[in-house]
């Protein structure tokens, strides 16, 4: 009779706490993640605050949290798995009656990009582990990786040349700095631009002739489309990647030299939904701001290659442009000899294949970009 007695209470005991805890566990609860940081660059630590608040007398023994976030954001420890592109983190707390945990992951982030974890999935439940109960939370952590900066030997003596002036037919003022001669006094030149020397040898009042001149400027456009003719996706792209880290460090250059620059791309900001094509501008906040660009960029939805091409030839009216793709095809050949007949100084960057035989020596300029991989290889140890 002892042992039915006993065995009833137990049986009262498991059923009120499964009740307690279906009922309440998730009630005066609160979970919370952000990360240490808003914005970093590719190869960069950041940390990841997990945040777990119990509110109420009763206890949460076992308490498990599963983070679904990009594969390219590297977590310490072994408890991730990464499946179809998505990296699963899952994290485990024991919570007593009024207790608050943080927690900090540390982590890497592998690859330039746009992150945001909106939802974690909780598991919770009772006292003897019988029943397990879920529950979904709202969260808001954003993360923006920039491209690392790629530095490249074959642009630095191109790069130098980007800052100063050009001659140009007509400006509003004449450059005092830029000479282009003499001529005889009108009368309404000041008296100190009289040149002495040319007076006694002409026998009449000659004065400095200047040149009218403008800052030089410059486009920067990234080809996204991977292979000829392909305008969706191929999946991952090392060499694209290399691509966009390469224009990251033209924008640095540019700032850097105070020169105007202007971005345009095929590819798709994920925040506009639309190409980019930016106006012209230059310091070193414009460079930030066409870095996040890139941070944004996808090759998701966007428009062929020479369509693109054709809508935005009549709009480009720089003195240099600097072409990056994956590939050379007869479609960018003639966008280059276009631009060059029309007085740009072209040069093209190709991070893998060139097809045309034919490159036209001196109508453009063409290098290979040798990207991440030659780096590594000059950085190992001898």
């Amino acid at each position: 009779m002892e042992f039915i007695a006993i065995l009833v209470m137990v049986i009262v005991v498991l059923a009120v706490q499964y009740y307690l805890y279906a009922k309440t566990s998730f009630q005066h609860f609160e979970y919370t993640c952000h990360f240490t940081k808003e914005e970093v660059m590719e190869g960069d630590e950041v940390g990841l605050v997990e945040t777990v608040i119990n509110r109420k007398w009763l206890p949460l023994p076992w308490l498990k949290a599963e983070l679904s976030t990009s594969q390219w954001l590297e977590y310490a420890g072994d408890q991730s798995d990464v499946l179809y592109g998505k990296r699963f983190v899952s994290s485990f707390f024991a919570l007593r009656s009024y207790q608050k945990i943080s927690r900090t992951w540390k982590v890497k982030c592998l690859r330039r990009g746009v992150f945001e974890i909106h939802r974690v999935d909780l598991v919770d439940s009772d006292l003897l582990g019988f029943s397990s109960f879920s529950h979904s939370v709202t969260v808001h952590a954003r993360l923006t990786v920039l491209p690392r900066p790629l530095k490249e030997e074959n642009a630095t003596s191109l790069l130098r040349y980007l800052n100063g002036e050009v001659p140009v037919r007509r400006q509003l003022l004449a450059d005092p700095f830029f000479l282009a001669g003499v001529q005889e006094y009108t009368g309404l030149e000041p008296m100190k631009r009289i040149h002495w020397t040319a007076t006694a040898r002409e026998g009449r009042l000659m004065v400095f002739q200047n040149q009218y001149t403008a800052r030089k400027n410059l486009t920067i456009f990234l080809n996204t489309q991977s292979r000829p003719g392909f305008s969706s996706p191929t999946g991952d792209d090392p060499q694209l990647e290399d691509c966009i880290r390469f224009c990251a460090y033209l924008f640095r250059v540019a700032a850097d030299s105070d020169t105007p620059f202007r971005f345009l791309s095929n590819g798709v900001d994920s925040e506009s939904k639309k190409p980019v094509v930016t106006a012209e501008s230059w310091g070193e906040g414009f460079a930030l701001e066409q870095s996040r660009v890139l941070a944004r960029l996808t090759a998701a939805h966007q428009p062929p290659l020479d369509a693109f091409l054709q809508q935005q030839d009549p709009l480009l009216s720089s003195d240099e442009l600097i072409f990056i793709s994956t590939y050379f095809d007869e479609v960018i050949q003639s966008f280059a000899r276009q631009r060059a007949r029309a007085g740009a100084h072209v040069t093209v960057f190709v991070r893998g294949t060139v097809l045309p035989s034919d490159l036209d020596p001196g109508v453009y300029d063409i290098y290979a970009l040798q990207g991440t991989a030659r780096q590594q290889k000059e950085g190992d140890p001898q």
